[in-house]
């Protein structure tokens, strides 16, 4: 039995040395440092929008980029009486550098005087779908449009800027331009 114990001693030698090299490897994984460590996640990403229009404090916000626009318009003070939120889409994921506009409802302010003083034409930066509904060649369907292009790019420069909304070519431009302002 003597014979074997020098192979028996030189495996056992081995068999700690695997051991004990498997167990640094093993605690050397725990110490790294994970590919992502510099990269800050998305929900700590800040952006920064513009909060314009019927709100408390309207201006320039850092926002987180998960969050939406309902934590924007709140991050103004939120919106004044006045307001015209079925204009809004709240639920709307943020991006930077968008515009959120919070128009104001078409009877908060506007007076007798000043209805008659725009001839019956119809402001397309605080109309709602049903109001646009009513310029000649805009149904439903493009006056919903015309409403999301303008929560989703800001309010229009001019009427001209509806060329902009997929479906209005330039003979439907001129027939809506006979009846809407700004």
């Amino acid at each position: 039995m003597p014979m074997f114990r020098r192979p028996m001693l030189v495996l056992a030698a081995i068999a700690l040395a695997v051991l004990f090299a498997g167990a640094m490897l093993f605690r050397d994984t725990e110490k790294a440092v994970p590919l992502d460590a510099g990269v800050r996640s998305a929900e700590e990403q800040q952006i920064t929008v513009y909060v314009s229009g019927a709100v408390v404090q309207p201006g320039v916000v850092a926002m987180r980029k998960t969050e939406r626009v309902e934590q924007a318009v709140a991050a103004c003070g939120g919106v004044l009486p006045q307001a015209d939120l079925a204009n809004v889409n709240l639920a709307q994921p943020l991006k930077d550098g968008m515009q959120i506009r919070v128009p104001e409802r078409a009877d908060a302010g506007g007076s007798a005087a000043q209805m008659a003083q725009n001839d019956g034409k119809i402001h397309i930066n605080t109309a709602d779908e049903k109001k646009l509904d009513e310029l000649p060649g805009v149904g439903p369907i493009m006056a919903k449009r015309i409403v999301e292009y303008r929560n989703e790019h800001g309010p229009f420069e001019s009427v001209d800027d509806l060329a902009k909304v997929r479906g209005i070519g330039p003979e439907k431009l001129a027939k809506i331009r006979e009846k809407a302002e700004l």
